[in-house]
């Protein structure tokens, strides 16, 4: 869709953009990244397909670096701050929207769609802003382009993964309609007011559990200790599993940034969670790149971790999963590192070294988060602990070991 930045710019006589538009064209484009954030963190649990999962957990980390590059710059610009607050309703209905696509394949076209959308203002934009006096908002938005339009590429592959659906061509409509009807992204197009008629259907409600396809089932995947006895390639399979199956810590995370949608927190607090929703998401293909490589196709997981956090407040989630579990695991991820690089297998050594460091960010992470939200609580880190004991033992299956990691 067309959106008449050139005209704006035309009118104004200046050769570019103002400091007041380039503010509120940020925001916008900030809103509707963050709103891909936000919806694929849902549909990361909803989509069967845990290659899938993988790729979409990727592109949720880019559109998260994407927010935060936009809203490094708004932080610089006078008036760039408080985006929410100054969001237009109709513009904040898409992205509240963008989430609720009946099915996968509506989803999926959703995101085509606005990616496309994007990409189409990112160009736009550049083309107009001066070269000089807009500098830094074209270098910014040339990086954007380039990889709002790779993502636009992998998603077309998805979709062609995935059989055709009439109710996409009619989600992708609707959302159009609902673009048109505000002047586009950025605001500035004509405006069609209409009786816009809403899909049946489009309501996103969490799944439980934690939706695979029928190539994964449910299993128990044994402890830590059974494994250390096994020679190398069974030792090496045996650890892999659990490596994809940090698909719990992703679901997670996942929930938490869902949650967060609204919080009132600081720019890197949104990029932490993230940045480790992705580690956990790559460590998952970990797993799965190295158990297909020792002749094993992924097959299993066990989700308890996940589900017997859910039901819990987005706080505890944090700190159960960085200060709790991610801690109780540590100790582990050294000795698997030295494990490997004894028995000569480079290759899984890579793997556990790379994991070994993410975890370790993922408890500062924890710590920073936590202690900023306790700021100003009555309560300290130990006191949530005792509270987050108190919600897991009402959960049947605490955990194999009966016990709650701290």
């Amino acid at each position: 869709m067309k959106e008449n930045l050139q005209k704006y710019v035309d009118e104004r006589g200046q050769g570019g953009l103002d400091v007041g538009k380039s503010v509120e064209l940020f925001r916008r484009y900030a809103y509707m990244e963050q709103s891909c954030v936000r919806a694929l963190a849902g549909w990361f649990l909803k989509i069967p397909d845990w290659e899938m999962k993988i790729e979409l957990g990727y592109h949720l980390y880019a559109h998260a670096e994407r927010v935060n590059e936009l809203g490094t710059r708004l932080e610089e610009l006078r008036g760039g701050r408080h985006r929410d607050a100054n969001i237009e309703p109709g513009l904040a209905r898409i992205g509240e929207e963008l989430i609720h696509a009946p099915d996968e394949q509506c989803f999926l076209a959703g995101l085509s769609w606005m990616l496309h959308n994007l990409a189409d203002i990112y160009r736009e934009h550049t083309l107009v802003a001066d070269s000089s006096a807009n500098a830094l908002e074209i270098r910014i938005l040339l990086r954007l382009l380039s990889d709002v339009e790779r993502e636009a590429e992998s998603v077309k592959k998805l979709q062609l993964k995935l059989q055709d659906s009439e109710g996409a061509a009619q989600w992708s409509a609707y959302l159009d309609e609902l673009l048109q009807e505000i002047g586009g992204i950025g605001g500035l197009s004509s405006r069609n007011a209409r009786q816009i008629v809403r899909p049946e259907k489009a309501i996103f409600e969490w799944p439980t559990p934690m939706i695979f396809d029928s190539r994964i089932r449910e299993a128990d995947l044994g402890s830590y200790e059974s494994k250390l006895s096994l020679p190398l390639k069974e030792r090496s399979i045996g650890e892999f599993q659990v490596y994809f199956n940090e698909f719990y810590a992703a679901a997670l995370l996942a929930t938490i940034i869902y949650d967060s949608w609204k919080l009132d927190a600081p720019r890197q607090y949104f990029m932490d969670i993230a940045h480790h929703f992705w580690d956990e998401v790559r460590h998952a293909e970990f797993g799965a790149i190295r158990l297909r490589e020792l002749g094993t196709e992924p097959s299993i997981v066990n989700m308890v971790l996940f589900e017997q956090s859910q039901g819990i407040p987005l706080l505890h989630r944090l700190c159960y999963l960085t200060l709790g579990l991610e801690v109780y695991f540590m100790p582990r991820k050294s000795v698997r590192v030295r494990f490997y690089e004894q028995q000569g297998d480079p290759r899984s050594q890579l793997f556990a070294d790379v994991d070994w460091s993410d975890e370790s960010n993922h408890v500062r992470y924890g710590k920073r988060w936590v202690d900023y939200m306790l700021k100003d609580d009555a309560r300290s880190i130990e006191d949530l602990q005792e509270e987050i004991t108190k919600y897991l033992e009402a959960y049947a299956n605490n955990s194999s070991a009966g016990k709650v990691p701290w």
